[in-house]
């Protein structure tokens, strides 16, 4: 068996990659939704402002209809021009719930990108910190194999003290690995 072929094989580039792909993926996304928030947000304004200026139409011809002591016909003009004014508010105060509504869910979108854009970066984080742990793990093996080679390749006696508290140390460094692993980090 050589020496090669005994380590484990380390996949922490096919996960970092997939990770990449994610994230190159999900700021793709967040890029065109930020274009089209902006394009709805724009949308937005024009439309309050046409529901005030109709709401302020509405109640100045409610005004003149109260204070109205005209003909008849003006009378009827003033109400027809009334029930337009309210139809014209009533339908850009939906127009602009709608935008309203439309943009919620896109910011939501967005927060959900957000978080997830995170939580990558955290797991990139931790697969890296991870890698490391396994590279110090596997260095410190290396060290210990060596160690215990040459000693007895030179015939001296060993100092069992040394291996003792280098086995102690790869054990504690396996062991605090092993936590990360489990509580996440």
């Amino acid at each position: 068996m050589s020496p090669a072929s005994a380590q484990p094989h380390d996949n922490y580039d096919a996960f970092l990659s997939r990770l990449d792909a994610a994230t190159n993926s999900l700021s793709t996304r967040a890029a065109s939704l930020d274009k089209a928030l902006a394009a709805v947000s724009l949308l937005l304004g024009p439309s309050e402002s046409a529901v005030r200026k109709w709401e302020r139409r509405r109640h100045y011809v409610g005004e003149q209809l109260a204070v109205h002591s005209g003909s008849p016909q003006s009378y009827t003009a003033l109400c027809e021009l009334h029930v337009v004014a309210g139809k014209m508010e009533s339908m850009l105060r939906g127009r602009v719930q709608r935008v309203t509504e439309k943009l919620a869910v896109m910011q939501g979108r967005r927060e959900a990108i957000d978080k997830s854009l995170l939580e990558l970066e955290l797991s990139r984080i931790k697969l890296t910190s991870s890698r490391m742990l396994s590279q110090d793990r596997e260095k410190l093996s290396s060290i210990f194999s060596e160690i215990a080679g040459s000693t007895a390749a030179t015939g001296a006696i060993p100092d069992m003290g040394l291996l003792g508290d280098l086995k102690e140390a790869r054990e504690a460094i396996i062991l605090a690995e092993a936590l990360m692993e489990v509580k996440g980090y």
